[in-house]
């Protein structure tokens, strides 16, 4: 195998304005990646202006902006995308958001993250058919799959129809920015950045307007608490986009939780930290999930979690979460009410958080990822 490797990585999500879970998790696997392999070279192609490098110059890591007028049909991956690492001499391309193009002179890694597309509940039969055949072909046409669960991985076997072996799983880490912050005046400055009262303890949850993500029945299942643990506690809901920002606090305002619920917009990535520590817990009520790195993220602050038993999320949460029905505002407000009451059960899921979150690393994740790339070229070879 040559000394030098080239990586090229479709790295749209990387340089958006603003990163969703997929962009930062490919900043700190790639950081990761580099150090243990300094002498491969990695080749981020993508749209935007790219002045806000997240590699900070890092030796191997580069990014290059490569657009075309009128993009359109998705060309961009399909045309552009190939061609520039074809010009670039690229060893393996590394396509991490679900779908890639549909020729490359360069094998083709595909990450997978989730058939969520396909759940009829969340998607209509025409979006539904456009995303599996684009997926179809991909996988099709990659050489060898990643997703980040055994969820997933099951799921794209029996979907797709596709051999077990030629799919590996590496889950996700969690975010290294995150980590348990205990310092008063940090904790005092996100508290207020977002609205909440100094002296009120809070719940954090994640909100959006993507019904899978069941924001609207986790605010049900707020009103259905007891009216004390609603004087003594804040909902904070945020993350929320845009027009859904002003519905959610119309539906606060008919449950009379005005003043007990908070709804915010983007949060910023810097101030997650402190949200997540200083809350008495976080909630996680998504109904879909092809990992659920959130709930990692908690672990690492310090924050007992209350989330779904659907999907990925027992994967990734083991023991260390308590886990209920979050399709029952009932079953939700239950547990909510359990863990506010109980702060031995508290501490203990913070405990068994420590020691989940430490069995997910991105030094391990990394590993994971340039032992795929090695195991493509030396079956090509």
């Amino acid at each position: 195998m040559k000394k030098r490797l080239v990586i090229g990585v479709d790295g749209r999500a990387v340089y958006r304005t603003f990163r969703r879970g997929t962009g930062k998790n490919l900043i700190d696997l790639y950081r990761r990646l580099s150090e243990l392999e300094p002498s491969w070279k990695f080749i981020f192609f993508h749209q935007a202006d790219g002045e806000n490098d997240p590699f900070g110059g890092r030796s191997g890591l580069e990014h290059r902006r490569i657009d075309m007028p009128g993009d359109r049909f998705n060309c961009w991956e399909q045309i552009r995308l190939p061609l520039a690492a074809l010009t670039a001499r690229v060893d393996v391309l590394h396509c991490p958001a679900n779908t890639g193009p549909r020729w490359s002179a360069a094998p083709v890694v595909l990450t997978v993250h989730d058939l969520i597309p396909l759940d009829p509940e969340f998607s209509t039969p025409e979006t539904r058919a456009v995303w599996r055949n684009q997926v179809a072909r991909s996988l099709d046409r990659a050489r060898r799959v990643i997703t980040p669960s055994e969820y997933t991985r099951s799921k794209l076997t029996e979907e797709f129809g596709i051999c077990a072996d030629k799919v590996t799983v590496n889950h996700w880490a969690p975010d290294s920015g995150c980590r348990r912050i205990t310092d008063s005046v940090e904790l005092v400055r996100a508290r207020r950045a977002y609205g909440l009262d100094s002296e009120r303890s809070y719940v954090f949850a994640f909100g959006s307007g993507d019904p899978r993500k069941n924001t609207r029945q986790l605010i049900a299942a707020w009103a259905l608490l007891p009216e004390r643990l609603r004087s003594e506690y804040t909902l904070l809901l945020a993350g929320v986009q845009g027009s859904m920002v002003s519905s959610f606090r119309r539906r606060v305002q008919e449950l009379g939780l005005t003043g007990g619920c908070q709804i915010h917009g983007f949060a910023k990535e810097h101030d997650l930290p402190a949200l997540i520590s200083g809350a008495t817990l976080m909630c996680y009520p998504s109904l879909s999930e092809g990992f659920g790195l959130p709930i990692l993220d908690a672990f690492a602050c310090g924050a007992p979690v209350l989330a779904g038993n659907v999907t990925s999320i027992p994967e990734v949460a083991g023991d260390a979460a308590m886990l209920v029905d979050v399709r029952n505002p009932r079953a939700m407000a239950e547990g909510l009410r359990t863990l506010l009451e109980d702060s031995r059960r508290r501490e203990s899921l913070i405990e068994r958080g420590k020691e989940r979150v430490s069995q997910f690393t991105w030094d391990a994740c990394a590993r994971r990822l340039g032992q795929v790339f090695r195991d493509v070229l030396e079956e090509g070879r």
